[in-house]
């Protein structure tokens, strides 16, 4: 892919528009500056001090982030509470011009959020909030119906599931692929095996639970999507990231990466480049290139799930003279 070709795809996906279904979720970071504490008057334990509090969207909010980085129209199916980190959810949306018309809004719930504490850039023990729901499945329906009437505006659709207890459930899910048909790829935690018509993406681990031992990857690989007969996107961090179907194969490999990198959110960057790319008609090649390309720029932004802006690819792309 020339520098022509990329400005056309670039400027091709600024006119699409898409919706991401699934499982919202806020990552709330901070850092522990690990040279000060004191002790508290009030409980007499220790007081960790903290500063730079920052909000980054999570879960299928990440994957929305990551498309309108990209320049796309995006508009957000899915749920969050009426409470702070719900409204600062809206918030970050808004800085990215993402419609939260359908992100609805239920006051019983906890928005979903990942408390990452940050030492010297390493991340602590996570503090989760609104992650356990058992109710959320029960708002799927509404949200998928009206994704169905409104479903021939949008280019393409992402579909999200990482709750224990998520939004989409298979029967939920099993809606959606008869609506969407070819036009979406599906990202799930637990429900790959169900995902049986749409393209899947699925990281190495997720594809050694649903086939076992690896002892032949791109064999294994062929064997298996000719089994599902459909399409799947496998990702395998340093080593790139294979497409396959019935009919087609395709290894990316990764760009080589130097020094310190954060792969929190990779696997939704990744998600994210290659839909922006397919949904134009990019080929296969040209849509896992344009993904490679765009991850590469993200893991390399510390302490946040990160994400790539047109002008990032486009000098990432002339540096490495592709």
């Amino acid at each position: 892919m020339n520098s022509k070709r990329l400005d056309a795809l670039l400027a091709q996906i600024s006119q699409l528009k898409m919706a991401v279904i699934g499982d919202y979720a806020l990552d709330f970071y901070f850092d522990i500056n690990p040279d000060s504490s004191e002790i508290s008057v009030e409980t007499g334990k220790v007081v960790h001090i903290c500063q730079k509090p920052q909000a980054y969207l999570g879960g299928a909010g990440n994957v929305a982030k990551n498309l309108a980085s990209l320049g796309v129209q995006v508009d957000a199916f899915g749920v969050r509470g009426n409470d702070l980190f719900g409204r600062e959810m809206s918030h970050e949306a808004e800085k990215y011009h993402i419609s939260t018309k359908h992100l609805h809004v239920i006051d019983a719930l906890d928005t979903p959020t990942y408390t990452k504490p940050m030492r010297v850039n390493e991340e602590q023990n996570r503090l989760d909030f609104g992650t356990r729901n058992l109710q959320f499945h029960t708002h799927a329906k509404p949200l998928i119906d009206t994704l169905e009437k409104q479903i021939d505006a949008y280019h393409w659709v992402v579909i999200n599931e990482q709750f224990k207890y998520p939004l989409l459930n298979k029967e939920s899910l099993n809606l959606l692929q008869n609506i969407t048909n070819e036009k979406a790829i599906a990202d799930l935690r637990s429900l790959g095996n169900e995902a049986q018509n749409t393209l899947l993406k699925v990281n190495e681990e997720e594809f050694k639970n649903i086939i076992g031992e690896v002892t032949d990857l791109e064999f294994q690989i062929n064997q298996w999507v000719i089994q599902r007969n459909k399409p799947a996107l496998v990702t395998l961090g340093e080593q790139g990231m294979i497409y396959a179907s019935p009919t087609e194969f395709h290894w990316e490999k990764a760009i080589p990466v130097q020094g310190p990198i954060d792969t929190v959110g990779a696997g939704d960057m990744v998600v994210a480049a290659f839909s922006a790319a397919k949904a134009t008609g990019a080929s296969i090649a040209e849509s896992c290139k344009f993904a490679s390309l765009a991850v590469h720029i993200s893991i390399q932004k510390i302490g946040e799930t990160g994400s790539a802006s047109p002008q990032e690819i486009k000098q990432l792309h002339d540096a490495i003279g592709n």
